[in-house]
């Protein structure tokens, strides 16, 4: 493995502490400045976020329009350019509950992650979770 790698698996690492801890600071970091966060799916915010403030921001309005939000990191996945990070989301908002796998695909450019892709595994429960958001 190469210290790239290691240190591209680091970064996940980090990123994802910093987004359980709900540490917008560190996150903020770890974005590069001109990040761009794709967002897939059918769900509110689904498209382009654009720059370290709209990612972060669009990632802390998620955990407020939800009732609970518990996370589950499965795997990490690094290679000198890219890294993969694999989890499970459980969410709950009103009456309704999901338990959904999801991958997050970041490029990762002078040590920040400079894009990302978020890519849900049952894009179909998705819809029915968000529906009326």
């Amino acid at each position: 493995m190469s210290e790239t790698t290691n240190a591209n698996e680091e970064l996940a690492r980090r990123a994802w502490s910093a987004v359980s801890r709900g540490d917008t600071e560190t996150l903020a970091q770890i974005l590069a400045p001109d990040v761009v966060w794709h967002a897939t799916g059918a769900n509110p915010w689904r498209g382009d976020h654009e720059g370290v403030d709209e990612v972060v921001g669009y990632l802390v309005r998620i955990g407020e329009m939800t009732a609970s939000f518990d996370a589950t990191l499965v795997d990490v996945l690094a290679s000198g350019e890219r890294v993969a990070i694999v989890f499970r989301a459980k969410l709950e908002r009103g009456s309704r509950r999901i338990d959904v796998g999801y991958l997050l695909l970041a490029r990762v450019a002078n040590g920040r992650a400079a894009e990302v892709w978020t890519v849900p595994l049952d894009p179909a429960a998705l819809v029915d979770f968000w529906m009326d958001a």
